[in-house]
């Protein structure tokens, strides 16, 4: 089943935010917010938590999966909502968000999209800045946090669409949260088409998504459009894996005949545009993030330095 509305998932789990872009509410004895969303999703996280009415001293911890803009971008509201939010992120992450040319940068995009949806009057009532962001624990691959009622946290790191990136492995419920370390889901209908995102290093990103498959899911709960449950949740992660084999071939391929990256690009900015959110990205951006993708599948392919 593909749950594409927020709300109550099970007794352990809330999906907050948006379609597009949505963070998770993990819940033991202590909770945990899974992903630090996009700045523009924070007035409609006030209208959720109100409705939600979590108890704030059980809201420890917040964890940011990766360090770009749409992952951290709403990290200032949850502070400013639970100031005693504990950050948990990679070593690597933790590095970035504290440098003026990143938070300038996750600045600049949040910003962008938060003009884009017209959501200025409504950002600017709940006083928020970015001013990057502290990690107070790191975490590396197998470190396990425990919420209590055997809702274990396990850490897996997932490089590939970043260097940064880490996933989340919950035994007790077979959830898995892989952020987009995992080919993303988009489309309309039940059926969701997968876009593989290799920003960092295509061979990584095919490691991760080969190990992120041997886990038992029952839950998977992605940062961009929404949660699987059931048979689909399993279903979708193989897939993912076909699909990005398949996604490397189709560059490979067009690369042996035109031998331009630019027009290569430009293909599957267009494809993109057709497959994804309409304002989840402008065209260039996602120009900067396919060309991205482009070249780290080639390098893997020995076809470019």
């Amino acid at each position: 089943m593909w749950i594409k509305e927020p709300g109550k998932v099970n007794d352990n789990l809330d999906f907050l935010g948006t379609y597009d872009n949505c963070v998770y509410v993990l819940k033991g004895d202590e909770y945990m917010i899974i992903g630090g969303g996009i700045a523009a999703i924070a007035p409609t996280l006030e209208r959720q938590l109100s409705t939600l009415q979590l108890e704030p001293e059980k809201v420890k911890y917040l964890l940011i999966t990766h360090s770009h803009f749409d992952h951290c971008g709403a990290v200032p509201y949850f502070k400013q909502k639970f100031p005693h939010l504990k950050i948990i992120a990679s070593a690597y992450a933790a590095e970035l968000l504290v440098k003026e040319k990143v938070i300038d940068t996750i600045t600049q995009f949040n910003k962008r999209i938060i003009d884009l949806k017209g959501l200025q009057a409504e950002y600017e009532k709940l006083n928020l800045q970015f001013k990057g962001i502290e990690v107070d624990h790191i975490v590396k691959e197998n470190d396990i946090i425990e919420l209590g009622d055997e809702i274990n946290v396990h850490i897996v790191e997932a490089p590939g669409h970043t260097k940064c990136s880490i996933a989340v492995y919950v035994p007790k419920l077979q959830a898995l949260f892989p952020s987009d370390s995992l080919p993303l889901p988009s489309g309309s209908g039940d059926q969701p088409i997968l876009l593989p995102s290799p920003q960092y290093s295509y061979s990584m990103f095919l490691n991760t998504v080969e190990k992120l498959s041997n886990y038992e899911i029952k839950i998977c709960g992605f940062e961009h459009q929404g949660v699987f449950t059931g048979e689909q949740a399993k279903q979708l992660v193989l897939e993912g894996l076909n699909e990005t084999i398949s996604y490397k071939n189709s560059i490979v391929e067009m690369y042996n005949q035109l031998h331009d990256i630019d027009r290569i690009t430009q293909h599957y900015v267009l494809e993109s545009m057709q497959k994804r959110p309409a304002d989840s990205l402008d065209e260039n951006a996602l120009t900067m993030v396919c060309k991205s993708e482009i070249k780290s599948v080639l390098r893997d392919a020995g076809l470019i330095d």
